[in-house]
């Protein structure tokens, strides 16, 4: 597998690849007549093999998949996967997975788990912004500090990933300045291998503070 960027660029809806920038996070709307070679293309559990055909016709060396739950979502999507590249005549298993979850997931070593379910997968990505909606509640305390739900959910993306050995990626964060700098340098020290960004400024404080290293 290719090495991994540290920040995850969404592309906003009304624009099509590619984006002359960070890595970048696009829907299957999203891809252009130039193809989609260097993004990250999100597909869910209802994406079938001709809609993986099309995106790996495209270019797409790395797919998303939305709403991970459980290893059973990654095995099936594996299996989908393989088939495309193989009507495609890519090489098998040259596609990587990143997993984008808003952190409900089973415990880290339990058989519903990530660990052993595909050599596809690259990372473990938790998106806070799904869970908001999920719980209905805030993530923040007054004081700026993860409620204890989703820090609990930010903790379990962390662990999971471990157990499975890949990467950790924390959600995006509307702050700026100081305070984004000092939440992203906690994150690296957490031990996350990036981010989700909310704008290109932000991806560019990711990519230099996440390729260094952890605080002593």
């Amino acid at each position: 597998m290719k090495p991994l960027p540290h920040a995850l660029l969404p592309l906003p809806a009304d624009r099509l690849f590619p984006a002359d920038r960070h890595p970048t996070l696009i829907s299957t709307t999203g891809i252009g007549d130039s193809g989609t070679a260097g993004a990250c293309v999100i597909v869910d559990s209802e994406t079938d093999i001709a809609g993986l055909r099309h995106i790996l016709a495209n270019g797409a060396t790395t797919l998303v998949l939305a709403g991970y739950r459980t290893g059973a979502q990654l095995q099936h999507l594996a299996t989908l996967l393989s088939v495309a590249e193989a009507e495609e005549e890519r090489p098998e298993g040259i596609t990587s997975i990143l997993a984008l979850t808003d952190g409900i997931l089973p415990a880290p070593l339990s058989p519903q788990s990530l660990a052993g379910k595909s050599g596809r997968l690259a990372g473990l990505v938790w998106d806070q912004r799904v869970l908001e909606e999920t719980l209905n509640a805030r993530p923040h305390t007054q004081t700026g500090e993860w409620t204890a739900a989703f820090a609990a959910a930010r903790a379990a993306v962390l662990l999971t990933a471990a157990a499975a050995g890949v990467q950790a990626y924390d959600s995006a964060l509307a702050f700026s300045g100081d305070a984004f700098t000092a939440s992203c340098q906690q994150s690296r020290d957490d031990g996350f291998h990036g981010r989700i960004a909310e704008s290109e400024a932000q991806a560019a404080i990711i990519e230099t503070i996440y390729a260094g290293s952890p605080a002593p």
